[in-house]
């Protein structure tokens, strides 16, 4: 599989449509080498490593028993589905490294993983859900997340998914707000879309 560089230390390998498998990104931090989800399919890499996962849907997290851990980072959401891993229940930083907790309106239970200050790997995070033939935000998580978004360090998102992955964050940002003003405050829900529009 192609390894895509971003610098020295971070790179990933794309998303694929068939199998669907998220973007694995890459971090190499002194002696050990950590993976941001582990994707779906066929996989090409053979050392031990670190892995966080963004969540516990399955383009993320197929591949997790083919790798080879050495420790597997997870929300108490992504561990009732795989039943494995070390659940994150405070952020927590590893030398050069931020797990953090992301509100999220597409899965329950999604972490970040902020790198060196310049870079956070937010899976599917900023995405909405579909619920009843309709894209949806919660509003709530939706405020809460950009709060969180707004925190970090970090100058770039690597949003999986999304072509060329690497977006700049306060440009998620200020896409994010503007579905939040087109809430209903009487409605727990913002609409963006309908599924096949």
């Amino acid at each position: 599989m192609d390894e895509i560089r971003i610098n020295d230390r971070i790179s990933y390998i794309p998303s694929r449509e068939k199998p669907l498998s998220a973007e694995i990104g890459i971090v190499r931090e002194n002696d050990a080498t950590w993976l941001y989800d582990v994707g779906s399919g066929e996989m090409g890499l053979g050392e031990r490593y670190n892995v966080v996962l963004s969540h516990f849907h399955q383009d993320h997290t197929d591949n997790i028993d083919k790798i080879q851990l050495r420790e597997l980072f997870v929300s108490k959401e992504t561990f009732n589905h795989i039943h494995k891993g070390t659940v994150v229940y405070d952020d927590m930083t590893i030398g050069n490294l931020r797990v953090f907790h992301l509100p999220s309106s597409h899965a329950k239970g999604c972490l970040g993983l902020e790198v060196y200050n310049t870079y956070a790997f937010v899976g599917d995070a900023t995405y909405c859900k579909v619920q009843n033939g309709c894209y949806v935000y919660n509003a709530q998580l939706l405020r809460e997340e950009i709060e969180v978004l707004e925190s970090l360090k970090a100058s770039f998102l690597l949003v999986s998914h999304f072509k060329g992955f690497v977006r700049r964050k306060e440009d998620v940002i200020a896409e994010l707000k503007a579905i939040y003003e087109t809430r209903n405050h009487s409605d727990p829900g913002i609409v963006v879309g309908r599924v096949g529009e």
